[in-house]
């Protein structure tokens, strides 16, 4: 699974979960316009480490923020663990490994961890074959 992939997901659960509040990537600046309104999410890191040989575990932490901080639901926290406890990626479910929720700061965040664990799979090596051996040309014209 990519980044990309996890993000996407992402997105479209924060979509499905608040179909009225504008949903988008979070821009390069920590602090939004003060008119800011809605949910920005953006990747915070991603690391791959190898575990064995053959495995690998991928680790995911994405922000939330929610923009308006003088305008917070007193259920936006409960809404965004439930949208974003379990997400879905290609038909697969993901559960988050920890929710965090933060009101530090101008605009409260929710900080998600997303793990998993990926083997790579080796390709099938084929199968011995039979060697025939034949006398060439040069060893009949010594004889």
């Amino acid at each position: 699974m990519t980044t990309n992939k996890l993000t996407t997901a992402i997105a479209d659960a924060l979509t499905q979960h608040f179909p009225n509040i504008p949903i988008q990537p979070a821009t390069g600046s920590t602090s939004p316009l003060p008119d800011a309104k809605g949910i920005t999410y953006r990747l915070l890191s991603a690391q791959l480490t190898r575990e064995r040989s053959d495995r690998f575990v991928q680790s995911h932490a994405f922000e939330i923020r929610w923009l308006d901080a003088g305008n917070i639901p007193s259920t936006l926290p409960d809404e965004l663990f439930e949208a974003l406890e379990t997400i879905e990626v290609e038909g697969t479910p993901y559960r988050a490994t920890e929710l965090r929720w933060e009101t530090e700061g101008a605009t409260p965040r929710l900080l998600v961890y997303y793990t998993m664990r990926t083997s790579k799979v080796s390709e099938s090596a084929p199968a011995m074959q039979q060697l025939e051996q034949r006398p060439t040309a040069l060893k009949a014209a010594k004889e």
